[in-house]
């Protein structure tokens, strides 16, 4: 774990699911249920990637999954009809999530005094409907889902608001977040659950929740 000096920076840039919220349970359970008639061996596999890649679009994983697992080619119209599926079985879950442990606090105590975006790999109208919903906006400066991946929204949010690199930090929970935070440079923070624990690197800061921070 690592303490942060918050008044060092100048913005910091969350994740949503299992950083700020607790809804990552959400998300595997929609996918076991979408893929639970395949069989137990392809439903580990997807768990597994899953939980490794949590930042990464539903659409990608979606077709990956039915690639590379069970051999499918997908149209654009199936993976949006299956993605549709899968919304239907987290939105409302999601908006009832309960925070992870000290968040609110942390995001009430700070949104004032320095600037807090959210970067997710969830769909832009979902993702602003679940801040929305949960009563988070007044909370960031931005909210940035897909289909833009989150390089590039790091790199937008670094060149319009002309931050310094080294005085922001991404907040992720997974492999892949902790990739595309390094892909564009950017400070990484790991959030350490039961799912990823043991994922990040030792030379990865860490938090267990947002009393480390």
């Amino acid at each position: 774990m690592e303490k942060i000096d918050i008044n060092s920076l100048q913005a910091i840039l969350f994740d949503f699911d299992g950083v700020l919220c607790e809804c990552m349970n959400v998300k595997t359970e929609a996918f076991i249920e979408l893929f639970k008639s395949y069989g137990e061996d392809v439903v580990n596999k997807i768990v597994k990637h899953h939980i490794e890649n949590g930042g990464i679009s539903r659409y990608f994983k979606i077709r990956y999954y039915h690639e590379g697992f069970l051999g499918k080619k997908l149209t654009e119209e199936e993976v949006n009809k299956i993605a549709d599926q899968f919304s239907k079985l987290v939105v409302d879950k999601v908006i009832a999530s309960d925070y992870v442990k000290g968040a609110k606090e942390f995001l009430e105590n700070n949104y004032k005094k320095i600037d807090l975006y959210v970067i997710s790999g969830a769909p832009q109208v979902e993702l602003d409907l679940i801040i929305k919903q949960r009563d988070m906006s007044k909370y960031f400066k931005g909210v940035y889902g897909t289909p833009t991946v989150k390089p590039v929204h790091f790199r937008n949010i670094i060149s319009e608001n002309n931050y310094d690199v080294e005085k922001i930090v991404y907040v992720g929970d997974s492999l892949s977040d902790m990739k595309n935070a390094q892909e564009a440079n950017v400070p990484f923070l790991g959030r350490i659950t039961k799912e990823n624990k043991g994922f990040f690197p030792d030379s990865i800061p860490t938090i267990m929740d947002f009393n480390d921070i």
